[in-house]
């Protein structure tokens, strides 16, 4: 049980340290890449990817990334149209966990067939990023392969399970 509240306090810690490498990012006082630098002490990770929505071009601009460029391409021109985003982006959802996409919807999900299995992505979360005044402005995927799992404590950081 000390190991176990170590561990959330640990990744507790981590989380307070994810949210001020986005403000220093937000203030222009670091970089986006510090971002997910400090995310991968919550979440590890194989990709991952800040972006910002454009409404104006209809499209999502990468922040800072890691994942190759068809996957970065996908996320931007295309992510937004995939049958996965509309449940991502409902307005009562957390993160979406990978392994509680329904088998039927990642079937149908052209960024699941052609991008993150490719690439041998078996677990992972997308979340949807909202300002104060409910706007869409933006998301976070995380994607690991391999049996690799986030411990519970960073999960339960991304509601939506």
């Amino acid at each position: 049980m000390a190991a176990e509240r170590s561990t959330a306090a640990d990744i507790l810690d981590a989380a307070v340290r994810v949210r001020e490498a986005a403000r220093g990012a937000a203030a222009g006082a670091a970089g986006t890449d510090a971002v997910l630098t400090a995310l991968a002490e919550v979440v590890p990770y194989d990709h991952a990817s800040l972006a910002r929505w454009d409404p104006v071009r209809r499209r999502h601009t990468t922040l800072a990334g890691s994942y190759p460029q068809e996957a970065t391409a996908y996320i931007e021109t295309r992510l937004h149209r995939d049958p996965v985003f509309s449940v991502l982006r409902g307005p009562a959802r957390g993160g979406l966990w990978l392994g509680d996409v329904p088998r039927p919807l990642l079937a149908s999900s052209p960024g699941f067939r052609d991008v993150l299995l490719p690439l041998g992505i078996e677990d992972g979360v997308a979340q949807c990023l909202f300002a104060a005044d409910g706007r869409y402005v933006g998301m976070l995927n995380v994607s690991a392969r391999g049996p690799r799992r986030a411990p519970e404590p960073a999960r339960a950081a991304a509601p939506g399970r």
